[in-house]
């Protein structure tokens, strides 16, 4: 009869009135008699015989090493001494997390920072003796150990890296490296989330001083523009420096941000709500962009290159009038200024997060 989970794993009973456990592979190969092996003890038998057959084993090695075993652990010992050697644990943490990231990266995140950071976080967080531990050791203390300081140090990055690893050992266990998951629960870390910070915003009542000072500064005419579009629009810097003169309708000064679909890891500058938003550009603004028009696709192509202007040229231009201030803090300038004039805190949540149609 099977015992379930499509394993392979059967147990048959003779005429006699006992029972063994077998294992279906090419062929049928006895694990042991019940009760002396448990039910738990064959799947464990059965786990680590299919992860020797896909690394190589030779179904003869196999059935050598059981014939000798009482143990999983000595059956690791007695397949090693087999004539076709395989160093059984050989896979380290750090080979199965780049065969995941080369597999997995850019069916998960968009082309960019965020495909980037698992790797970055890799080799800045994971200690090297983990890193070069077999995988299949790894318990959930190593983890533990490290992820705890981590969770103090990096509270945000922590809580990425911990879904990082968890994503690995279950790309391991599908690929047969290890046969468990020792990734502790986001629950079994008692550390406080730290208050957070807003993005460096400037004071809504100080954005006409800015407005001027920028105005008065010796940067390109498309950085100018590009750090007004922000300021006016409260868009996502990469929405901004990678917008299009094909996006903009200039009989009716509607500016269409192009939609991303879930499925696109690559596209950027797009909304990332995965439909388009439209926003009119007031008149004098747009008249004053057609001025600095150049044969180019892009509304603020770059100075130096082909390309469009980088958000770390407008940053950086930000903080020279003041160092607070991000590329993205204008959403909270325009959401404390609504607040201010009366509206909903809704609205304004919905307007900044471009929920809200027709405005």
């Amino acid at each position: 009869f099977s015992c379930g989970n499509r394993s392979g794993l059967y147990i048959r009973g003779y005429s006699n009135q006992k029972k063994a456990f077998y294992w279906r592979s090419d062929t049928w190969i006895k694990l042991g008699d019940y009760p002396s092996l448990t039910l738990a003890e064959a799947r464990e038998f059965v786990s680590f015989c299919k992860r020797a057959k896909k690394q190589g084993r030779s179904i003869a090695d196999i059935k050598v090493a059981l014939a000798a075993s009482l143990t999983v652990d000595e059956f690791i010992k007695n397949l090693e001494k087999t004539t076709s050697i395989i160093n059984f644990d050989s896979s380290t943490y750090h080979d199965v997390f780049t065969e995941w990231y080369n597999a997995k990266a850019s069916k998960l995140w968009q082309s960019g920072p965020s495909r980037r950071r698992p790797q970055a976080m890799h080799e800045r967080w994971v200690p090297t003796l983990l890193k070069e531990q077999p995988i299949s050791l790894v318990t959930r203390q190593d983890i533990f150990s490290f992820m705890d300081k981590m969770f103090d140090e990096a509270y945000d990055s922590a809580g990425k890296q911990l879904g990082y690893m968890r994503r690995v050992f279950e790309f391991a266990i599908n690929s047969g490296y290890a046969n468990t998951n020792p990734v502790p629960p986001r629950g079994a870390f008692e550390n406080v989330a730290p208050d957070k910070k807003p993005h460096g915003y400037l004071e809504y009542q100080r954005m006409p001083e800015l407005w001027s000072w920028i105005e008065g500064r010796t940067l390109s005419p498309q950085t100018k523009f590009a750090m007004k579009t922000v300021m006016l629009t409260g868009h996502r810097i990469s929405v901004v420096v990678k917008a299009k003169w094909d996006h903009i309708n200039l009989e009716t000064r509607v500016w269409t941000v192009p939609h991303r679909e879930n499925t696109d890891k690559e596209t950027s500058g797009a909304m990332k709500s995965g439909r388009e938003f439209m926003i009119t550009l007031p008149e004098p603004f747009l008249q004053d962009l057609l001025k600095i028009r150049v044969s180019s696709p892009f509304i603020f192509p770059s100075p130096t290159n082909q390309g469009h202007v980088t958000p770390n040229a407008t940053l950086k231009a930000f903080k020279r009038y003041d160092d607070k201030i991000t590329n993205h803090g204008f959403r909270n300038s325009i959401k404390i200024w609504g607040r201010n004039e009366g509206y909903p805190d809704y609205v304004m949540d919905a307007y900044v997060d471009h929920g809200l149609e027709g405005l």
